[in-house]
């Protein structure tokens, strides 16, 4: 695995922890500790992307500005050669 992968992979399951913590907060909505681990998580989280995307580039490949349609014109990553990924 690479580092790029090992990166991603990282930021993944911090997103995947979020989203169960978001969960748990949706049934115990008084349960500041895990308010807090929620915080914590979302901090590291950003710091990651962050990482990332100065190693790598953005992870969002349509810049925010762009058409919401622009995705269409680009090249479907079956279109791609093995020098182009």
């Amino acid at each position: 695995m690479t580092d790029q992968e090992k990166l991603m992979q990282q930021i993944t399951a911090n997103r995947f922890a979020m989203l169960e913590l978001h969960l748990f907060l949706d049934s115990h909505p008084g349960d500041c500790e895990t308010g807090k681990k929620l915080e914590e998580y979302r901090q590291s989280t950003q710091q990651l992307i962050e990482k990332y995307e100065a190693a790598y580039g953005p992870l969002n490949e349509t810049p925010q500005t762009a058409s919401r349609w622009a995705w269409i014109s680009n090249p479907w990553p079956w279109e791609l050669s093995k020098e182009d990924k």
